[in-house]
């Protein structure tokens, strides 16, 4: 990772997103793989990338269980990429409302959390994703990552983490950062995304003044699922 990399939005704002062409460095652009649309491709280069980059950096493998905290515009993509790598997907969710979705996405668990003072299932995982739109109660999870567990935390959230600090140390536990993958797990990503045909749950919405304040609506209104995409006219 680049030290000097300059974080989309806090720099280049003049970049033209509502432009209709720009110009750019090839280096920096990505093909779509064919068999993927433009609307499809859209999620998948934003919270696509995030979650196939949190399963590349942790080492995940075909054997690994792999526990995903919340299905929402991360969470549903990281079910299906973890699920196509071979991976048994645990899904944890405040109630039971996601559950039909989530074995849909290629869960073989599925765990509601809401009121949970422990957590019961059976073997232990060895990699964590935290897709929630805040940190959980960390404490809910230590007893089922197994020693050497990844955790990554992808929740943009401000407030300080805080973490059981004695199973961090005596399981060997690891928490690995990072939203932006390195370009080569983006292409490798949309490749991935095109060979197994993972799609994002999407609702589309016109490129245009209207279309834009009825996608900001529905989001503040929590009833995005699971990702807003603005398409051209």
């Amino acid at each position: 990772m680049c030290p000097e990399r300059a974080m989309y939005a806090a720099a280049d704002l003049d970049q033209g997103s509502f432009a209709t062409h720009a110009v750019w460095r090839e280096a920096f652009l990505f093909k779509v793989p064919d068999g993927l649309s433009n609307e499809d491709s859209a999620p998948l280069m934003c919270g696509g990338s995030t979650v196939f980059n949190a399963l590349v950096v942790a080492g995940v493998k075909s054997t690994s269980r792999v526990g995903i905290v919340g299905i929402g515009g991360l969470g549903h993509l990281a079910i299906q990429f973890a699920a196509k790598m071979g991976c048994d997907v645990v899904v944890f969710s405040g109630s039971d409302s996601k559950k039909e979705e989530a074995l849909k996405l290629g869960a073989k668990e599925f765990h509601a959390t809401k009121g949970a003072k422990e957590l019961k299932i059976g073997k232990p995982l060895n990699h964590l994703i935290v897709s929630t739109s805040s940190q959980p109660d960390w404490n809910l999870y230590t007893s089922v990552l197994a020693p050497g567990a990844v955790i990554s935390p992808l929740s943009v959230d401000s407030s300080e983490f805080k973490f059981p600090y004695m199973s961090l140390l005596t399981s060997g536990l690891r928490v690995q950062g990072g939203i932006v993958s390195a370009r080569q797990v983006h292409r490798d990503m949309l490749a991935f995304a095109a060979l197994h045909g993972i799609k994002p749950i999407k609702m589309t919405f016109p490129l245009t003044q209207e279309g834009v304040q009825e996608a900001l609506k529905t989001l503040n209104e929590g009833k995005m699922r699971y990702r807003g995409v603005l398409v051209a006219q």
